[in-house]
């Protein structure tokens, strides 16, 4: 299934879609956990813009570094592959304190993290707020084309996010009931979020 990426020319409009939900559930305990999980996504000012909230009054998070380990946290996940025609993706991984983990690479096996590879870096925010479904944590994730460029060693040119691929998480490893929900559904074994061949697809128009 195939969704819109649209293109904003400032955040108030970013701020006004829609989010949609995280409804496939893994690998769950026997009693499982399922906190109501959300994202949107699009282009605002020529970047790659990502929102994530997760209704959790106490998220756990312990790690406060840059590739910590922060899926063991309460975490949020935003998987993208960004350019078209290649088979690399980029995975920023975020808990509620805005430590967050990045790599970038095709394989699990095959991936580096994207520090390794380049100065420049995800820009990421966390937030929290209540409404009527009660108390929510949420990140904003921005990747520029000059971040993507660098990763991919390629020309800006070649970024049109005309058509992307990608994933929204909400896992924790170690919490009191670790949990493994997901936007496109996983197929492989646990813990699988590392795997592009289930990435929705997101074709690009103006807004």
């Amino acid at each position: 299934m195939s969704y819109t990426l649209y293109s904003y020319s400032c955040f108030d409009d970013f701020n006004k879609a829609d989010f949609y939900k995280l409804e496939s559930y893994h690998w769950e305990a026997e009693t499982p956990y399922r906190p109501d999980t959300y994202f949107k996504i699009g282009v605002v000012n020529d970047e790659l813009v990502a929102v994530l909230k997760c209704y959790e009054e106490s998220p756990k998070a312990e790690y406060i570094n840059r590739d910590d380990p922060v899926y063991l946290d309460s975490c949020l996940e935003f998987f993208v592959a960004p350019v078209e025609n290649r088979e690399e993706y980029i995975n920023v991984e975020m808990n509620s304190k805005g430590a967050f983990l990045c790599e970038f690479g095709k394989l699990k096996p095959e991936r580096c993290f994207a520090s390794e590879i380049t100065s420049l870096s995800p820009e990421v925010e966390t937030f929290t707020s209540v409404d009527d479904n009660g108390s929510f944590w949420g990140v904003k994730v921005r990747l520029a084309k000059d971040f993507i460029s660098a990763l991919y060693k390629t020309d800006k040119k070649n970024i049109m996010f005309k058509e992307i691929r990608a994933n929204f998480y909400k896992c924790g490893d170690e919490c009191a009931t670790p949990h493994y929900l997901a936007f496109s559904p996983v197929t492989t074994l646990p813990p699988g979020f590392h795997n592009p061949e289930c990435f929705a697809e997101f074709k690009g128009v103006n807004y």
